[in-house]
């Protein structure tokens, strides 16, 4: 065992007493700490840094579970289909990890990874000044807590009876992924706003102006839409060589006239290619859907919140588009144009 990235020896002074260690931090934060530092077959790297970091994030979700009631949910909004799918996601992860006894990277799923996902959906839900969400995040967080239970028995006991439960946490049953529950769709069309949003970000950092007036463009080009997904089943195969791409295009006599496009083929192959494997392979399981629609609808609510200015969204080839620069010929499928003055 390390400490500090040095070896734990007496003649260095650098060794803790396991009881004083306790004591001081609980048991909890020290098991989550040594497993946390490294896989079953590495040697751990133990530093009392992570064990406070562990302690105050085993804190604030017990904060969070006291919190919580189990209630009825209802219709689900679109964040709602998105948070519950990457929960079933997470539960895929952190029983596959836990299966091959990769502990290490189990808890991180639990603890950290999926933290990203719920900020994002605190941000959505703040946007639209919703309080009727204490039911999905009760389910979300019963889940992780069930799954927490094995690696902090102690702290999950007390989160589980916050959670309302009677029995106990480590007689509860393992969460089962279910392939039902997970909509391809509002995964995707989630991704597709959170990039819309960071894109926005992106050129207001870049050119420090501070917007009026922000228009989205989406692509409304059907044509376009049946390129992209044949390039999206040609990349999901792993490939992404442009003449490959280029010659499985012309084979297809729905999609010969891409020839004619080389520009936003590459282009689309360069979006593509940036995308993590998964994401890749969600587009493709999932149904086409409005971007136009969609956007509209979502963006109205955080992106005010977030520039502070009224969002407009066209498709590309509206009849009443607003489009000074002649920004909309440049938008692609699930790339968006964007004007901002």
């Amino acid at each position: 065992v390390m400490m500090d990235g040095a070896k734990m020896s007496k003649s260095m002074g650098n060794i803790i007493p396991l009881r004083t260690a306790i004591k001081d931090y609980g048991a909890d934060p020290i098991r989550l700490a040594i497993i946390s530092s490294a896989e079953l077959l590495q040697d751990a790297d133990f530093n009392m840094e992570s064990v406070s970091g562990i302690q105050s994030k085993l804190e604030s979700l017990l904060e969070e579970c006291s919190s919580l009631k189990a209630s009825e949910i209802g219709d689900l909004e679109a964040e709602d289909k998105w948070i519950l799918s990457k929960t079933q996601g997470m539960i895929a992860q952190v029983t596959e990890a836990v299966e091959k006894m990769r502990l290490r990277e189990g808890l991180q799923d639990i603890l950290f990874s999926f933290e990203s996902d719920l900020s994002w959906y605190a941000k959505r839900v703040e946007a639209k000044g919703r309080d009727n969400v204490s039911g999905i995040l009760h389910q979300i967080n019963s889940a992780r807590v069930a799954m927490l239970s094995p690696f902090a028995p102690h702290i999950a006991e007390e989160m589980w009876e916050k959670l309302g439960y009677t029995e106990l946490a480590s007689k509860s049953t393992w969460p089962e992924f279910s392939k039902e529950s997970v909509d391809a769709t509002s995964i995707q069309s989630e991704e597709l706003l959170k990039s819309t949003i960071d894109d926005i970000v992106n050129i207001l950092k870049i050119t420090k102006i501070i917007p009026q007036k922000i228009v989205i463009y989406v692509n409304s080009d059907e044509f376009k839409s049946k390129v992209y997904r044949k390039i999206l089943g040609i990349m999901v195969g792993g490939q992404n060589n442009m003449g490959v791409v280029m010659k499985e295009l012309i084979a297809d006599p729905q999609t010969t006239d891409a020839k004619k496009m080389p520009d936003f083929i590459q282009k689309v192959i360069k979006d593509l290619h940036s995308e993590s494997e998964e994401i890749k392979s969600t587009k493709l399981e999932s149904e086409e859907f409005d971007e136009k629609q969609f956007l509209s609808a979502e963006l109205s609510s955080i992106g005010k919140k977030e520039f502070g200015v009224d969002i407009e969204v066209f498709g590309a080839t509206d009849d009443d588009i607003y489009d000074p620069k002649g920004k909309a010929r440049h938008a692609r499928p699930f790339k968006p144009a964007i004007l901002i003055e």
